[in-house]
């Protein structure tokens, strides 16, 4: 996720890499960035898919309620990340939710059917679609996974080191400014705020990591026997 860049807006394309200039200027053109602020929703569940959405600026959160009306958290997206990907694939309604967490969260929109069809003109943009898809059912996959089988300590271990593989998949490592609330953390693990942050100023407290709002910094690289 570091360095992304807007596949339809920016000058520097870093999302797919494969757009040429007119192609998402004439884009932006005709739709613009949309602007939405903190509670707003992108969609609901089983809302007609329309578009594919795109992050430049701010926090989505998306999840989905169970039988009982219990909202729970798949992710919290940021930029660079995109949303309603599966339509790609053919999911004509949406089976989750995706609100806004962030006032001022600009959003660059893509008809889904103008996806379908730059995919199959273009095979470089299906193939980077397709892994863009099969990277977020790997990761939804693995959350689910720590959520059923690993008390909250495992999980959050695991959250954290997951985090800076994300913003640091190379070998040099630094501060994590993932811009998640410890709330927003409990919700992603399955546990309270409280314990959250009662497991993150142990660590601290060992010298096993240290903390700032929304960032962290791994001082062990394995926190496994925390």
């Amino acid at each position: 996720m570091a360095n992304e860049k807007q596949v339809w807006y920016l000058e520097e394309v870093d999302l797919y890499n494969i757009l040429c200039p007119y192609k998402y200027a004439e884009h932006l053109k005709k739709h613009p960035l949309s602007c939405y602020n903190k509670n707003d929703f992108l969609f609901i569940p089983d809302q007609i898919v329309q578009d594919i959405f795109l992050i430049a600026e701010g926090k989505v959160k998306v999840g989905y309620y169970d039988e009982e009306g219990n909202e729970l958290v798949k992710a919290f997206l940021g930029k660079g990340e995109i949303l309603g990907e599966m339509s790609y694939l053919g999911n004509y309604k949406h089976k989750d939710f995706a609100e806004v967490m962030q006032n001022n969260t600009r959003i660059c929109k893509m008809r889904a059917e103008k996806a379908k069809d730059l995919g199959r003109d273009y095979v470089p943009f299906a193939l980077e679609m397709h892994k863009r898809i099969a990277k977020n059912v790997q990761r939804l996959e693995r959350s689910l996974e720590l959520l059923f089988h690993k008390d909250a300590n495992r999980r959050l271990i695991e959250l954290l080191h997951d985090l800076e593989e994300m913003y640091y998949p190379d070998t040099v490592k630094g501060w994590v400014d993932h811009g998640l609330t410890q709330q927003e953390i409990a919700s992603l693990i399955g546990t309270s705020r409280k314990t959250v942050s009662l497991l993150l100023n142990e660590m601290e407290r060992k010298g096993l990591i240290k903390l700032a709002p929304g960032k962290f910094l791994l001082l062990k690289k394995n926190l496994v026997n925390f």
